[in-house]
């Protein structure tokens, strides 16, 4: 991978899958806000991670097509001495089922993504406390 900057506070990283992802900071701090912060791509990375973990297990499970909507949101507290790392995280998983729930495999699916299989998750454990909650809508 490589990183480039672009001025004022504005990076390009060149991904090894040869994707590209723009950053930058806020306004306040010297950018442009033309791109999310490397601190919010982490936050992204964790959504990201654990929920193709769900959704692939879902699929294994065999209840994904019963799933209208899924989605995640992500509420985090940051130390308030440098280095600013994350100190809480929490997860929100919200469904929205077809039919009936499938809260079982819903559970179970979050679970193994949070202890087993997300390697974001993984490392973000090692520094910050990271909780999660499954909402049916």
């Amino acid at each position: 991978m490589q990183t480039e900057w672009l001025g004022k506070m504005a990076f390009l990283a060149h991904t090894d899958s040869g994707r590209q992802v723009l950053m930058d900071s806020r306004k306040d701090h010297g950018g442009l806000s033309a791109g999310p912060s490397p601190m919010e791509l982490v936050l992204a990375a964790l959504t990201g991670c654990t929920g193709m973990d769900v959704v692939s297990i879902l699929a294994k499970m065999k209840v994904l097509d019963e799933v209208e909507s899924f989605r995640m949101e992500v509420s985090a507290e940051r130390a308030q001495d440098h280095p600013k790392i994350y100190t809480k995280i929490h997860l929100k998983y919200i469904f929205k089922f077809k039919n009936q729930p499938f809260k079982e495999q819903v559970e179970k699916a979050v679970q193994l993504s949070q202890e087993k299989y997300c390697s974001v998750a993984g490392m973000l454990k090692k520094a910050a406390e990271l909780t999660y909650e499954i909402v049916y809508e």
